[in-house]
Order: C-alpha cells, then structure tokens, then sequence
C-alpha cells in the first residue's frame, strides 16, 4: 500500500474549520432541542459541511472538495449499526489517486438527568408522518414547563456494556484494523440546563465541550468495569485518563487526513468496505467523501 503524502498546511485547515462548523451546529442543536433523538444530530453536522462542499481553490493550489450522501435518519430496528458516519479521503495529483483511507464515527449522545429523549421506536417508524395523526390526547401544553439538566453523572443511554453493537463494532475492527471511532454528541459544557418553554435560540460557536471522539480502546476500558447492560456516564469515561478524547475537528483535520487514525484501504478490502458503503440496506447512515488534487508535481 503506498504511503500517505504530505498535506499542504491550508488543506489541513481547511477542513479543520469546516468540521468545526459543524461540531458547533451538532452542539447547538442538541442544546436548543435538548430531548432530540440523537439522528437528528448526525443530520446537523451532515447539513453543515453540505454548503462547504463544492470544489475550493486553496492559496496553495490545492483543490478540495466534499461528496455527501445522507440517507437520514433511517433505523433499523433489532439490528445493530456498525457505524452511523464514514469519512473517506482520496488524495489525487495531476488527475492520478495516490492514496485513499477511511474512518468510522459511531454516534451517541449524552442524555439528561431526566433520560427524557425522543427516541423513535418502530412504531412511529412504520407509521412515517401519519404519526402525527395520532395524536397525544393530551395538549403539548401540559408537557410545556420542563428542565433539561446535564452534568457529569448524566449517562450516553444508547451505549451500553455487553451489547451486540458492541461486540459487532469489535468484529469489524478484528478484521478490518482500526478505523471505527466513537463520536459523542454533549452540550457545549457541563454543567448545562435548558428549561421549557424557551424564550430564544441559543447561538453556540466553538464549544468547550460539544462533539468529542474517542478510540474504541478507550470507551472499553471505561465499560468493563459497568455491569451489562449499563451506560457509562460523562465522568466514568473521564475518570480513565482516556488517550483520545479529541475534538471533532482536530480528529477530521488534523488526526484523519494526516493518516493518525482511520485506516488506508485498497482493493483488496473492497467487499468489507462496499458491505457498509454500497448496500443501502448496510449500518451507515451517511457518508463524507473527501476529494484533494495537489495539483501536477512542481506545481
């Protein structure tokens, strides 16, 4: 497999500042619908690169462009997702791919102290829209005066130790190397509290906290201790002195797209990689397709 070349500086911040965009937009989103099911924050960072993603001329001469291809938030139910996100980099010069890799972001977010989510179940599922003509019996105003408070003992209540995600997302490491990260969605910093009914939207830019990824090293050794079946809270992953816990766009920027994490791939790994990609059916529910021309040597 050929080594990965060398970056120009502008590329690097170039998508840094992108996938801060949108680390902030997930950010925000969570905090000014803070019981929104955590599809809908994959959506929020998806819809945030989608106006940065046309062919940029960089000072450099480098050329960037982003691919995106959504399906939502489509869930299968009883089965497990390796990964919701897959960032794929392709790295051309004069025309000619030099090198390719790939990383995978399993999403979860933090819930608050009340567990109140809106988690979708199959139900509303098979029913689509017409949910929303069975409606509650009771008005949406009795439910209008609520807090939403999140703290360092608040639980990511979609990951839990023992799980057949778990044990699946180990497999495909086993196989494929590793190249499948966790990214947890939390409030822009704890402690945090929303209360309803809401008064404005709140603007967040550059949270101290927001979107983090972790290796799956590190979200194990916080989950072995827990009892199966049970979430690790904010402070239980904290509290192992975890050797990633990087922001999302110093992963995407900075650890990606200098071939730090992610894996690099060829033809011979194409039936694993085209069972999560290609099948519309496979556990991915979005992908990021990263395009850089360096240009003709001497350029």
């Amino acid at each position: 497999m050929s080594s990965w070349p060398a970056l120009p500086p502008d590329v690097i911040d170039w998508f840094r500042s992108a996938f801060a965009e949108a680390n902030s937009a997930a950010t925000s989103r969570l905090f000014n619908v803070p019981n929104i099911h955590e599809p809908a924050l994959d959506d929020a960072l998806i819809e945030a690169l989608i106006p940065l993603s046309p062919p940029r001329l960089l000072p450099s001469g480098a050329v960037v462009e982003m691919n995106i291809h959504n399906i939502g938030g489509l869930r299968r139910f009883h089965r497990w997702e390796t990964a919701d996100i897959s960032v794929i980099v392709f790295v051309y010069r004069g025309g000619n791919l030099l090198a390719q890799k790939i990383g995978f972001l399993q999403s979860k977010r933090l819930y608050p102290a009340n567990n109140d989510v809106d988690d979708s179940d199959p139900v509303d599922f098979a029913f689509g829209i017409n949910k929303f003509l069975r409606r509650d019996p009771k008005s949406v105003l009795s439910r209008l005066h609520r807090k939403f408070d999140f703290n360092t003992g608040c639980t990511y209540a979609a990951l839990t130790a023992g799980s057949d995600q778990i044990a699946a997302m180990a497999d495909f490491t086993r196989h494929f190397g590793e190249a499948i990260y966790y990214l947890l969605y939390n409030p822009p910093s704890l402690p945090a509290s929303i209360r309803y009914p809401v008064t404005e939207k709140q603007i967040v830019e550059n949270p101290v906290l927001g979107c983090r990824v972790f290796t799956i090293a590190d979200i194990d050794r916080a989950l072995t201790p827990l009892p199966t079946n049970t979430a690790p809270t904010f402070q239980n992953i904290n509290a192992i002195a975890p050797s990633s816990d990087w922001r999302l766009e110093h992963w995407a920027a900075d650890l990606l797209l200098t071939c730090q994490v992610g894996r690099q791939f060829d033809g011979s790994d194409e039936e694993l990689v085209s069972n999560l990609l290609v099948r519309r059916s496979g556990p991915i529910g979005a992908a990021i397709a990263i395009s850089i021309e360096l240009g003709a040597s001497g350029d």
